[in-house]
């Protein structure tokens, strides 16, 4: 797979490939790797507190991968938060 196939996994002016996370209208999560392959590993959703503009806390998620990289909901990588509720979303 070439750079122009998957424009989306590319970010700046230089086009530099990044890991992805994407979903599918039947709510499968997919990742496509920065060398353009599939992950083979399982995907976890993890519920998230988070406070909002208004002060208030509510509840969110992201993704984690078996290998232990993380994505937000928007399916971009992230660094670990810190406020992982420790049980997996149901």
């Amino acid at each position: 797979m070439s750079v122009d196939e998957v424009v989306s996994n590319c970010i700046g002016p230089n086009k530099t490939p990044i890991d992805r996370l994407y979903g599918s209208i039947y709510g499968q999560q997919y990742i496509i790797q920065k060398d353009f392959s599939t992950y083979k590993g399982k995907i976890h959703k993890k519920s998230l507190i988070k406070k909002g503009m208004d002060g208030n806390k509510f509840r969110s998620h992201c993704y984690v991968t078996d290998d232990n990289r993380w994505f937000d909901r928007s399916g971009l990588p992230i660094k670990e938060p810190k406020t992982v509720i420790t049980d997996e979303w149901h």
